[in-house]
């Protein structure tokens, strides 16, 4: 029976794991940052180039930092994330072109790294000891909304901002990000991570045994296989058209001091999506879910690509659906199928397949932009996912219905 302090201690942690996460991506830029790329002379081609480098980065520091996070702690793993974060929006007040875009965007790839997974895991292992578990899909959906409509607020507020200026959206950031990172420096180590001796020697002795037992949990687990893998497909179809967003705002006559409000509007249901994540779990099965992931992904593209006029905006509430679902759906099955030792890793090399297909997929796509249109940009974005989901979902729905008939004998 966990005891009162504990349950104090948690509350505590939850307070503050909340601070962060709302205030890490305080982002008023975002409506408006492909407009502030194009304004420093970048091309789609350059632009999708530059976050194609980052998706990079994120492929070679997501693994690693996982491991980091189970090996010496998620609340230093946060604490370095949220530093990280701070230090690329300094350095994006600065930037001037392709080469100080890049170098702020190479601390922001070592912030999402760090933080992807770190935090579930830290919320996870906080309600186990607690013995609150079960209660993970709620709470985390309600720490991605209260996180989220934050967001879009600042979004709101970004485009009005932008209407003045497009640097000062960035200069902005900076308070919020410097508070997010001094409520990551009072988080608790998670009870179960307290012993860890966080030196190199440890690190070395230890790596290859931690490689080697997520390997084995992945070969040993077909169904954790393929989720990774269709994981992977959904994050990298449904963030191919982010950087198209704006170019199409533009097409579809959307004035600039209205991009916030859009963007908000984005955030308000990808929020709700996620609070209310666990009341459409309860409803239907999981691998019809999983289906409508890919569905509305690649249907919104679509439908982007065809239809263009002042509201067709509205088109990308199906993605942000998706956005709002993905994180916590794909995260609980996950953490209900690993230890909590592994349990970081595992959830980074789920981010680790959508960010080396989003790294492969973004030239081509900047090109074609370039080349063709947005909206036709679009739709190549909707069929191709489609090509490479809907197998991959055959596949999982078929093991994951073997693996219920397994289970009722």
């Amino acid at each position: 029976m966990p005891s009162q302090d504990l349950t104090d201690a948690l509350g505590r942690n939850l307070r503050f794991l909340s601070i962060q996460k709302a205030l890490v991506t305080v982002y008023f830029h975002i409506p408006v940052v492909v407009l502030f790329w194009q304004d420093l002379g970048l091309s789609m081609l350059e632009i999708m180039l530059l976050q194609s480098i980052f998706s990079i980065a994120m492929v070679l520091l997501e693994f690693p930092s996982g491991i980091f996070a189970d090996m010496f702690g998620r609340k230093l793993a946060l604490m370095l994330a949220a530093l990280f974060n701070l230090i690329g929006i300094v350095l994006y007040c600065f930037a001037e072109g392709f080469y100080s875009l890049l170098a702020a965007e190479l601390f922001i790839a070592g912030f999402i790294a760090m933080q992807s997974g770190a935090d579930s895991a830290f919320l996870f292992d906080w309600l186990k000891a607690d013995a609150r578990q079960d209660e993970f899909p709620r709470i985390f959906g309600n720490l991605i909304f209260y996180s989220t409509l934050v967001g879009g607020i600042a979004q709101i507020i970004g485009g009005f901002i932008a209407s003045v200026e497009l640097r000062l959206t960035i200069y902005a950031c900076v308070p919020f990000v410097f508070i997010a990172f001094i409520a990551a420096t009072q988080l608790d180590e998670p009870p179960n991570h307290r012993n860890l001796k966080n030196d190199s020697k440890v690190l070395t002795r230890n790596i290859s045994g931690q490689l080697n037992s997520v390997y084995f949990s992945i070969r040993h687990d077909a169904v954790l296989l393929w989720i990774l893998i269709y994981a992977g497909i959904i994050f990298s179809f449904n963030l191919a058209g982010l950087w198209l967003y704006q170019p199409y705002f533009e097409v579809a006559g959307i004035d600039i001091i209205y991009f916030g409000i859009v963007f908000a509007s984005f955030q308000v249901v990808s929020a709700y999506a996620g609070k209310y994540y666990y009341v459409v779990k309860s409803r239907f099965k999981t691998s019809t879910l999983l289906l409508a992931l890919i569905l509305l992904t690649c249907g919104a593209s679509i439908l982007l690509g065809y239809f263009v006029f002042l509201f067709s905006f509205v088109f990308i509430f199906l993605h942000q659906v998706v956005r709002g679902f993905y994180k916590i759906s794909f995260n609980d099955i996950v953490n209900q199928r690993v230890d909590s030792n592994i349990r970081a890793s595992v959830l980074s090399v789920q981010s680790l397949g959508g960010r080396l297909l989003g790294a492969l997929l973004m030239p081509v796509l900047g090109w074609y932009a370039d080349i063709y249109t947005v909206e036709a940009t679009f739709v190549l974005i909707g069929c191709t996912g489609l090509t490479c989901g809907v197998p991959v979902w055959l596949v999982l729905h078929k093991k994951l219905g073997s693996e219920a008939k397994a289970s009722a004998f």
